[in-house]
């Protein structure tokens, strides 16, 4: 479950973005009523498309189809899973045909928007807004899918990004408590390097985790309303001007400097967190679905898998953000606009996200679910303490994710530039707002 490559999902963007708006040499878009009331008891046939064909993870919903199916003897259910890439290349495939199954996976921010706005997924504020079962989400996962104030997916899972860290490394160095502003964060990391340990196991081979990194900067230094004019790409000239935008740069060169030590940044994520395990590394900043793999039975070390605790990125003094913003997102369910059975659709999904499923996905899995209270299911140590948290929290979407693809990959660039010191951070800014200017000049001639 670990996030791929933002160029990837970059690339996929454009490919979606020239299907789904120039719709040159396509069948036209078809469009079923927005009747989401069953006539009678539920049957009828669905098609599922998604994206969690993991051994690890296939079994739950294979079992949950099953459920269903036995709950309603009338309908059956064709369930398919593909991997991260595989679903990326058939969903776009797809797209183009305008064939697409009754339901189908999206990630949240701009991927979901580009069905949206292609009209290829069915508009579910209806069912959602104001009604019991809309109401058992957490908001920031429902926002996740809502465009132009109009709902148009389900939100499954929720994730958020938190500092693991090892509390006898944090003892043995004199670092009392987990720390509660960014400066103590620079402080423990100079305490845990004294005492000859790397503070921050970090890999960031692929480029995410640094827009990881600037996703929770961004969203602490600049205020929500100018991140998403200028990550849309409708900011023009002036994108990416605010003050905020440098300081973030420069929170993570601070985080560099102080907590990942003079070596690169050029490992994995996993060989990162392997330092982390076993000792090598005070701690890591990663995804709560992560937590699985600090475990004893995700393979973790019995030592660590007794000794690990968390702590959300601490608030920058003075930002003119987010002091409560967690980057983080969820992964939901879109419903084909074309599909003749949404009411059906609707049904399967309300039954995927009832409570007493939502509880059954966090005790099987380890996943942190998007249905509020929930978490007390998991036996997997952390994921009720991540819910209670990030209740309180705003989540801020992974930049990959929302900003315009144009955008994303001059930001991760710029990122690596300033984690390798051949860039400041008003020279990062600079890059960006090139790539900026830019997308600009596309939505112009587009």
């Amino acid at each position: 479950m670990r996030r791929t490559p933002a160029a990837v999902a970059g690339c996929l963007l454009v490919t979606l973005l020239t299907l789904l708006v120039s719709g040159c040499g396509q069948a036209p878009v078809r469009v079923t009523p927005n009747d989401f009331v069953l006539d009678g008891p539920p049957r009828g046939h669905l098609t599922v498309l998604e994206k969690w064909a993991d051994p690890e993870y296939a079994p739950y919903f294979r079992s949950a189809v099953r459920a269903y199916e036995r709950r309603n003897p009338g309908v059956t259910i064709d369930l398919r899973a593909v991997g991260d890439q595989p679903y990326k290349d058939r969903i776009a495939v797809l797209a183009a045909s305008r064939e697409l199954p009754d339901i189908y996976f999206s990630w949240p921010g701009r991927y979901a928007r580009k069905f949206a706005d292609g009209k290829l997924a069915a508009d579910l504020s209806e069912p959602l807004r104001n009604t019991a079962w809309g109401r058992t989400f957490e908001a920031d996962a429902l926002d996740a899918f809502t465009f132009g104030g109009r709902r148009y997916g389900v939100p499954l899972d929720m994730d958020a990004k938190v500092v693991a860290y090892n509390k006898e490394i944090f003892a043995a160095a004199g670092v009392e408590r987990a720390p509660r502003t960014f400066p103590e964060l620079l402080e423990a990391c100079d305490r845990v390097s004294a005492a000859g340990r790397t503070p921050l196991a970090f890999g960031n081979q692929y480029g995410w985790p640094a827009g990881h990194l600037l996703t929770q900067f961004n969203a602490m230094e600049v205020p929500a309303a100018v991140l998403a004019r200028d990550y849309d790409g409708a900011g023009g000239t002036e994108a990416f001007s605010h003050p905020g935008y440098e300081r973030a740069f420069d929170d993570l060169a601070q985080l560099k400097k102080h907590c990942m030590g003079p070596s690169g940044t050029s490992m994995s994520h996993e060989s990162a967190q392997t330092r982390l395990l076993y000792g090598k590394a005070a701690m890591q900043y990663l995804e709560t679905l992560e937590f699985s793999y600090l475990s004893a039975e995700g393979g973790a070390p019995e030592k660590f898998a007794k000794s690990w605790d968390f702590f959300t990125m601490p608030a920058v003094p003075g930002a003119a953000g987010s002091a409560r913003a967690v980057a983080g997102g969820a992964d939901g369910l879109l419903v084909a606009n074309s599909s003749p059975n949404k009411a059906l659709a609707v049904d399967f999904l309300k039954f995927l996200t009832s409570r007493g499923q939502a509880r059954t996905m966090v005790r099987d899995l380890g996943w942190l679910s998007a249905v509020k209270g929930t978490a007390g299911a998991a036996r997997l140590k952390g994921l009720p303490a991540a819910q209670r948290t990030l209740a309180g929290r705003n989540i801020a979407l992974w930049l990959d994710t929302v900003a315009d693809d144009k955008i994303v990959n001059p930001y991760l660039s710029a990122a690596e530039a300033v984690l390798g010191g051949r860039a400041d951070a008003a020279q990062a800014v600079r890059q960006v707002r090139e790539g900026a200017r830019q997308a600009h000049r596309f939505r112009v001639r587009n």
